[in-house]
């Protein structure tokens, strides 16, 4: 089989770029797995936020706000987005790093409001008002429909070309007369470009194609499910953590969400929740608020995957094998930044500009190379 680009990897980045550059070239994705989005993109806590602290994803995400609300003609027949709002709280001494959350979600343009206890317990009545001196909220966070952004993305690919494999063990890679060769079962598919966006497993498919790794780093979260208290309607309740991350919730459909908002790095695989880090998060949790967790309803746990300096990168390096291009260390925020990596990843694989969306932000190439000196190992 020919093709203009070949992408590995099936998550919502792979998908995200087969969309945008299936409109300018034939397109094959490529997933291991039996299904589409298996490992992080269907195990996130699906929530749209510009209060990120990398910078380049902060402006991602503010740079995929418009495509989430407004899809193109046919994208999806649900909404993507829905009204949630995201409250971060603090303590007594927390202070700095609260106004450090309002001026990044101002820098984007984003809304942020600074709220002291009463405020915060307005929003969430839950929290243990000892434990809340003051929070920013931010009012335009919103829950992300995850399947109907990756079934959007897929569906539109197919629609314009772009031929999808699930199922699809890699057998070989290798760069002959000017293409990329890629070995699956019975099957080569050849294309001039190849679009390594794996998630957790990049260094590896890098590897198989004779490419040094970028060195990104996955780290496991894991997240639970609980019961709402009876008689306390929660369901409009915004997504709330403290400052120091040591633990989030969010309210879903007749339950609610908890995590440790843990990172701990690991090797990529199919991961599963550590009983440890689930009692942890259950403790914190009841520390702050007058939940009383008991039996987690469901648990499970999903891969982060981050680069050196947090920030993702699109684009390829001048070392690499020619024709091969990244996109890769989206750090948990993969779902919500994916409309403008795929339009970046398919402006730079084809050397175009970047969207005016994406540079009215003040986003560059350059901010997204595997090539910036943030990500090159200390001397």
């Amino acid at each position: 089989m020919q093709a203009d680009v070949i992408i590995i990897g099936g998550g919502i980045a792979g998908a995200s770029a087969a969309y945008f550059l299936s409109g300018q070239g034939s397109v094959v994705l490529i997933e291991r797995e039996a299904h589409f989005g298996y490992h992080s993109s269907g195990r996130t806590a699906a929530q749209f936020t510009v209060g990120i602290g990398a910078g380049t994803m902060r402006r991602l995400a503010q740079a995929s706000r418009a495509f989430l609300e407004s899809p193109s003609p046919g994208f999806a027949e649900e909404r993507i987005l829905t009204p949630r709002g995201c409250l971060t709280v603090a303590r007594a001494g927390q202070e700095q790093s609260l106004s450090r959350l309002h001026d990044n979600l101002v820098s984007v343009g984003a809304r942020a409001q600074h709220l002291d206890r009463a405020g915060a317990l307005a929003l969430f009545p839950a929290l243990v008002a000892e434990h809340v001196d003051a929070g920013v909220y931010e009012p335009d966070a919103m829950d992300i429909d995850v399947n109907t952004l990756l079934q959007g993305y897929l569906r539109g690919a197919k629609a314009r070309g772009a031929q999808l494999l699930a199922g699809a063990n890699i057998a070989a890679i290798e760069r002959r007369g000017g293409q990329w060769l890629v070995s699956l079962d019975g099957q080569q598919i050849r294309a001039p470009l190849l679009l390594n966006a794996a998630g957790a497993w990049v260094d590896q498919v890098a590897g198989l194609a004779g490419v040094a790794p970028l060195g990104v780093v996955p780290h496991r979260r894991t997240a639970f499910t609980f019961a709402s208290p009876a008689g306390l309607g929660t369901a409009a309740w915004p997504h709330v953590s403290n400052v120091d991350y040591r633990w989030y919730v969010k309210p879903e459909t007749g339950c609610l969400m908890g995590s440790l908002a843990d990172a701990v790095a690991t090797e990529p695989g199919d991961v599963h929740p550590e009983d440890i880090d689930v009692a942890q998060a259950i403790h914190n949790i009841e520390q702050d608020t007058s939940f009383r967790v008991g039996r987690p309803l469901s648990q499970w746990a999903g891969l982060r995957n981050f680069t050196a300096d947090k920030n993702p990168v699109a684009g390829a390096r001048a070392a690499d094998t020619e024709g091969f291009f990244w996109l890769a260390g989206q750090g948990g925020c993969g779902i919500l930044t994916s409309p403008a990596m795929g339009q970046a990843i398919a402006a730079i694989m084809f050397d175009r500009d970047l969207p005016e969306g994406l540079r009215a932000l003040g986003l560059s190439s350059a901010d997204l190379s595997p090539q910036r000196e943030t990500l090159r190992p200390a001397a």
